[in-house]
């Protein structure tokens, strides 16, 4: 391949950049024409974003209906809950005396290991046993 003149390939580059210019006018204009065919207007060579539908709107009359059936609906919710979760009725209360007697508070039982053994005597009074025994 000839190799090719700093200046030769800055004047190709030159050209390419033209026939790039002529061809944005072109799409440009075709552009302009198509629009004007449609009835919109011509933004020009920058696009405008599209606008945003219009959201639907709630009457104030829908809306108090639909509040209503949602507190309707939890009023229901509630109560079966409530319903559910209702405590059983206690049984009688039993009669003074059982009443009574299962209060009092119980004794400690001694343990096993101590009833075997016998109670230890003071010397004072083992002295005296010896003397009323002998």
């Amino acid at each position: 391949m000839p190799k090719t003149r700093r200046e030769d390939v800055a004047e190709l580059l030159r050209l390419a950049l033209n026939s790039l210019d002529t061809e944005i006018a072109d799409l440009q204009e075709k552009r302009m024409q198509l629009s004007a065919m449609i009835g919109g207007q011509s933004t020009g060579p920058a696009m405008k974003s599209a606008a945003l539908p219009k959201r639907r709107g709630l009457s104030a009359a829908g809306r108090a209906k639909i509040s209503a059936a949602a507190k309707a609906r939890w009023a229901r919710e509630r109560k079966e809950k409530a319903k559910a979760s209702k405590p059983k009725p206690i049984a009688k209360k039993a009669p003074a005396k059982l009443a009574k007697a299962q209060s009092a508070p119980v004794k400690a039982k001694k343990s096993p290991a101590k009833k075997g053994r016998p109670k230890p005597v003071a010397p004072a009074v083992k002295a005296e046993a010896d003397k009323t025994v002998a």
